[in-house]
């Protein structure tokens, strides 16, 4: 019984212990929690002033401070000439000369300063500067989050790196200060010697000393003029990739495609997908998938789906093979000059364009194919190598190798050398063919048609013979040394032979179709390309 009536007193015992044991536990955890509270929201501190006062107000503790101010706070240091600390709520304000130092390389000026201890952001206004080792960034409006390392800045700012001479403005801007990278925003401009960038938003790293673009962007220098809308350019390097909607201008040259690759310092370009040059000089457009450029010779090569476009008065040219190289070079044709002066050096500009492997052309009047073709701008030639044809209203032209002459964008003359041969269709619906056959023949042209050939050495001829109704009255097979022929509406009108001609007029019943053939003719109609689409038809 006795030991019964004692158990109250044991139970409020424990009861007391168990209160006291939970208390402690309790009371540690929020003790702990406190003290991590005052680890994150350390208290400035005051580490010097010329005059110190210390008032109340509103309940708030505050310091006044004049005079050669020194603050800290964690590793970063404050001065200025005047501050008030509100102790309540680890804020301060300071005034005039006020100075941030973090580290061996991070300093902030400004007129004021406003300042959270807790939450650890620098409020600065007025003739801000930002320096951190070689970049220095001025403003009057700069928020700066320690925590972080993250600076904003608004109403302009200016970014200097004296390393690269790089000289940045925009309207606002944040500074990453851990990897030393900004991202500006709105009337961006980039200024160094060599070229100026401007930009709706780009970012830039100290480190690697890369810039990005993120929206409508040109670079402008003197060699040329860039437009980008996605791209990264390495100020280090001078090495850039474009994207989206890039283009080139240089040298009265504009060069665009899907990406762009430039390499400033080698003069080197390359374009991937849809690549566009167009030559407003030679009005000259040149396509294909892939393009390399190489500025400083004035050079181009297209490949993949290549083609040129050349605007000729009222009709285009249009041409297709597998490559095309475009380029330049300085012929020197006084030899008599010093050549280590070259400012008297005297020569002229050679500009070609090679073709090579099935080189295809379509135009309205003309049309043809080799396998290389080659265009030299600066005499208006063009030269077919390898089995080359080339079609001219009614007529088809081949020989071992062909070039043409132009004149104001038309063809002048054409030069046929070796196995020169031309046929024509004397009836659309007979198998019927006027021939004509030499060693070589010059076709003089007028209004881009063929009005006179000169055939030299060798010369055969095959034609059918009509009378004033439109009927045949025979064929003609005549022969000699040197033939003269002059065409009218691409229909034979006379024919001379300079010497030794052999010839004779046979009726039609009397020649079999082997006796009106020519040696080595050959009708290559279903090779003649019918459109600009054909060109690509090998």
């Amino acid at each position: 019984m006795g030991g019964f009536l004692s158990s109250p007193q044991k139970g409020a015992k424990k009861l007391l212990f168990l209160f006291s044991f939970f208390f402690f536990l309790f009371s540690g955890e929020i003790f702990s929690q406190s003290a991590v509270k005052t680890e994150k929201g350390n208290k400035i501190e005051i580490l010097n002033a010329n005059n110190w006062v210390s008032e109340e107000l509103n309940g708030m503790r505050i310091n006044r401070l004049i005079g050669d101010v020194r603050l800290k706070h964690d590793d970063a240091l404050m001065f200025c000439d005047s501050a008030y600390v509100y102790k309540g709520s680890n804020t301060m304000d300071a005034f005039s000369n006020v100075r941030i130092t973090q580290g061996d390389s991070l300093k902030i000026f400004g007129d004021s300063l406003k300042y959270n201890g807790n939450t650890k952001i620098a409020i600065l206004r007025g003739d801000v500067r930002l320096i951190n080792k070689e970049v220095t960034l001025t403003t009057n409006f700069l928020d700066y989050n320690r925590t972080t390392n993250i600076s904003y800045y608004y109403g302009g700012g200016t970014m200097v790196n004296q390393k690269e001479n790089n000289t940045l403005t925009s309207d606002q801007g944040y500074y990453h200060t851990n990897t030393e990278s900004f991202y500006f925003k709105t009337d961006v401009v980039l200024v160094n010697p060599e070229y100026t960038i401007e930009a709706d938003t780009l970012n830039y790293h100290s480190s690697s000393e890369v810039v990005h673009f993120l929206g409508p962007t040109t670079i402008t220098s003197d060699d040329n003029f860039i437009y980008t809308e996605d791209g990264w350019y390495n100020t280090i390097n001078d090495k850039s990739k474009f994207y989206k909607n890039a283009y080139l201008y240089s040298e009265e040259k504009l060069i665009e495609g899907d990406t762009l690759y430039y390499d400033r310092e080698k003069g080197f370009g390359e374009i991937i997908c849809n690549a566009t040059i167009t030559d407003t000089v030679e009005n000259l457009i040149l396509q294909g998938d892939v393009a390399h450029l190489f500025e400083k010779n004035d050079s181009a090569m297209i490949t993949q789906e290549a083609m040129m476009i050349q605007i000729m008065d009222e009709d285009t040219f249009y041409m297709h093979a597998d490559t095309f190289i475009v380029s330049t070079q300085f012929q020197v044709y006084d030899s008599l000059i010093n050549e280590t002066d070259s400012s008297r050096i005297k020569g002229d500009t050679l500009r070609t364009m090679l073709a090579y492997n099935h080189a295809k052309f379509y135009k309205t009047d003309m049309q043809g194919k080799a396998d290389s073709i080659v265009y030299a701008f600066s005499d208006s030639t063009i030269n077919f190598y390898n089995d080359p044809v080339i079609w001219s209203k009614e007529n088809q032209i081949t020989g071992t190798f062909i070039y043409i002459l132009m004149s104001n964008n038309e063809v002048d003359r054409m030069f046929v050398d070796e196995h020169a041969f031309i046929i024509s269709k004397a009836d659309s619906l007979r198998d019927n063919y006027n021939q004509i056959k030499g060693d070589s023949l010059i076709a003089h042209f007028h209004e881009q048609e063929i009005r006179k050939i000169y055939v030299n050495e060798n010369s055969e001829t095959i034609y059918y013979a009509i009378d004033d109704d439109g009927k045949y009255i025979g064929v003609n097979k005549m022969s000699g040394r040197d033939m003269l022929i002059f065409l009218k509406d691409n229909e034979l009108s006379t024919i001379t032979f300079i010497k030794d001609p052999e010839g004779v007029m046979h009726p039609l019943k009397d020649v079999s179709p082997k006796e009106v053939i020519l040696k080595g003719f050959s009708w290559r109609i279903l090779e003649r390309p019918n459109d600009m689409f054909d060109i690509f038809i090998h």
